[in-house]
Order: structure tokens, then C-alpha cells, then sequence
């Protein structure tokens, strides 16, 4: 169900670029211009952050304005960097001065930030930074990996999935009912599937190594519609039917039970980015909607 777009954010290694498109300028009566949990981006770090990059010739600007896209892309990058912090005090770690040095020595090599002034330099550092700190977080044990889980699949920021896909919402419905009604659905799926390995593969939806895949991939690589449907799946209970450009999927988020393992495998490799875009999917984010909101299934803020 893939499609071929790249749109994942790392926030150890690409903040700056992502900063280095601003914020349009749009009407609202709100103080905030997104809520990340307990945490504010005010309008006014936004606003200044435009200002700031523009008068650093760093902001593309189209007949005397800045694109949507481009305040959609920076107001991401600052919900991205206020959820590293929730992420980073749940799991006992923060920014060090040490990986604000290690940014700054590495921005100051790569970038030429003449122009820009202290803030918008610190807020480089801070953001990059963030990354570093990430990579401390330690994974979280079995047991609560298997809570999160079981509240929230993609909270762990993997996707263990099967889904099988018909051209027909009719059909899609008959498959469904099957699967409700007992059957296998690996099964189900090797009889109803279009895809031409369902039967091998019982609609397993798995990495080269694993069972499960990074919920990065499927935001950058995935059809939207099927990956907003697998967010809302449950484990072990067969949902849809699910619309995307490629037919009627029916979903399966697999038990933990059966990819603890894989799981963990992922995990222990890179917890903390994991766990920061689990949080970015599963939480609610509010976005002012002068510029936009906040959709899961991409990791970023759209059009309205």
C-alpha cells in the first residue's frame, strides 16, 4: 500500500532544514499557534522565528508572502521539538550542555549563521540537540511496552499489521464478517486479497527483518487513508472497511503477543525517535486552524 512520497522528519539531523521554511502569515483570534499536551507554541515564538529567518534569507517568498507549506513545516518542526521534551522527561533524560556544544560546533561547520540572530541559533541548537538526548532514552520494559500497546499500537512507533484488500466495499464487508465470525485471517486474507503474495504471506505487512514496520515508513511511504485507518485499529480486532487509493482494506493490528519480540528488536535500536513519533501519533495535538492541523497518519500539519 505503498505510494512514492518522502515526507519523515528526523529531528537529530534535519531541524535546521526543516526551520529553514517559515511560517505564512495568517489571521486568528488564538494566543497559540499549537498545544503539544500541557506545552504552547505561541504566536509570537512563531511569528518571530518568520521574521527571523526572512531577514536571514533563509524564507522562499512568493509576491510578498510565505507559502502555506513552508509555516506548515516550520510550526511542525516546533510541535516536533515540544514533544521531544514530554518524551525525554517521561523517560528520566533532558539536553545536555554537551549536546547543545556538539550542535553547535556542527552547525557552525555546515551552515554559514552570519545572519541569524542568537535566538534563532539557540533555537537550531535546541532542536538538534533534542535528537541527541533522544538517543539515550532507554526502551521502555515488556510489561509496559505491552500496555502502551494494547491502549495504543502505535504508541511505540512501530506497526505490526495484516490487512487485505478487495476492490469492492461489498466485499471487503463479506471478508469482514468471516474474520468476525471466527476465521483466520491470515486465511481470509489469502482468499479475498488482490495482492499477489497474500497467500504466502497471509497479508503480513513486515519489514526485511521483522514482523513489524517503523511508523515512519508508513507516514512517508503509505497511502494516507490506510495508514489513518491502521492508527485507529485495535489489536487482535479486525477493522474497516478501510478506503485508500488502492481498494477496501480490512485491518489487523497483531497481538503483542505474537511481535513482542520484533517489538523489542526495534526498540532497543533507536527507542527514543521511536517513541517521540508514537507520541506524535497517538496524542492530541491542537493546531490553530489558521494554519492548518495536525494529522497522525503524516506526522505533520496539512491544509485544512
Amino acid at each position: 500500500m505503498k505510494n512514492n512520497k518522502t515526507n519523515s522528519f528526523s529531528l537529530a539531523t534535519t531541524a535546521f532544514v526543516t526551520l529553514a521554511v517559515v511560517l505564512s502569515s495568517c489571521g486568528s483570534t488564538s494566543n497559540s499557534a499549537a498545544e503539544v499536551g500541557a506545552k504552547k507554541i505561541s504566536r509570537d515564538e512563531l511569528e518571530l522565528t518568520i521574521t527571523e529567518l526572512s531577514d536571514a534569507g533563509q524564507t522562499p517568498v512568493v509576491d510578498g508572502e510565505i507559502p502555506g507549506d513552508t509555516a506548515r513545516s516550520v510550526l511542525t518542526a516546533l510541535i516536533q521539538g515540544a514533544a521531544a521534551d514530554v518524551i525525554l522527561k517521561k523517560y528520566g533524560q533532558e539536553i545536555t550542555k554537551a549536546d547543545r556544544d556538539e550542535i553547535a560546533v556542527s552547525v557552525s561547520q555546515n551552515t554559514d549563521t552570519s545572519e541569524f540572530t542568537e535566538h534563532l541559533k539557540n533555537l537550531i541548537i535546541e532542536l538538534n540537540a533534542g535528537g541527541l538526548a533522544l538517543n539515550r532514552v532507554v526502551a521502555p520494559d515488556a510489561k509496559s511496552a505491552s500496555k502502551m500497546y494494547d491502549e495504543a499500537p502505535a504508541s511505540l512507533g512501530v506497526m505490526c499489521v495484516r490487512h487485505l484488500v478487495v476492490k469492492e466495499e461489498a466485499k471487503a464487508t463479506e471478508a469482514l464478517k468471516k474474520i468476525t465470525d471466527g476465521a483466520d485471517f491470515a486465511t481470509i486474507a489469502g482468499e479475498y486479497s488482490i495482492e499477489p503474495n497474500a497467500k504466502v504471506s497471509g497479508g503480513a505487512l513486515s519489514g526485511e527483518k521483522n514482523a513489524c514496520m517503523l511508523l515512519s515508513d508508513y507516514q512517508s511511504s503509505f497511502d494516507p487513508d490506510f495508514t489513518a485507518g491502521a492508527l485507529l485499529a485495535k489489536p487482535g480486532v479486525a477493522t474497516g472497511p478501510v478506503k485508500s487509493s488502492f481498494g477496501y482494506h480490512i485491518i489487523l493490528i497483531r497481538p503483542f503477543v505474537e511481535v513482542a519480540a520484533d517489538i523489542s528488536a526495534l526498540l532497543e535500536a533507536n527507542a527514543g525517535v521511536l517513541l517521540l513519533n508514537g507520541y506524535l501519533a497517538t496524542t492530541k495535538i491542537k493546531v490553530d486552524s489558521a494554519y492548518g492541523r495536525w494529522n497522525p497518519a503524516s506526522g505533520a500539519i496539512i491544509a485544512n
